[in-house]
């Protein structure tokens, strides 16, 4: 398995694989296709807040991921929000997540004091997986405003 940055030839596979994961149980948003389209191409116009990565098995895009930066008061410093982290059905199960999990940490080893990812409540295998890998829950409610 190969972890690595997500190019302008990822783009159309990516955006397949997010229409598919903001369509599907897994997420409690649903945006639209103009706003996955823009997510994906910041990803790949090196935008200093979004960086995206695609997992690849035997040369076959079998997922991606999305991490974006900010800062986390409560830990003083950096915080690596993992946006998404999504794998094919076929590949699910062979521990491509809990690598992007791990490649995250090492990305940023020595920069972030903290990182934060968001699972639906009835997401039971991601949140144990997550769990596994050490993250715990915060317990806060969130709250957001578009603009």
């Amino acid at each position: 398995m190969n972890i690595r940055k997500m190019t302008a030839g990822d783009q159309q596979v990516v955006l397949d694989m997010m229409v598919t994961f903001y369509d599907s149980d897994a997420v409690l948003c649903h945006p639209d296709a103009a706003v996955l389209r823009k997510c994906v191409s910041d990803c790949v116009a090196d935008s200093p807040y979004v960086e995206g990565f695609v997992f690849e098995v035997d040369g076959i895009i079998a997922g991606y991921g999305m991490t974006a930066i900010g800062y986390a008061t409560e830990a003083g410093g950096i915080c690596v929000h993992i946006e998404d982290i999504f794998v094919l059905p076929r590949f699910r199960g062979q521990g491509i997540g809990t690598a992007f999990l791990a490649f995250v940490e090492d990305r940023y080893r020595g920069k972030a004091v903290r990182y934060r990812l968001e699972v639906e409540p009835d997401n039971l295998g991601a949140d144990r997986a997550y769990r596994r890998c050490g993250y715990r829950e915060l317990g806060y409610r969130q709250l957001y405003k578009d603009v």
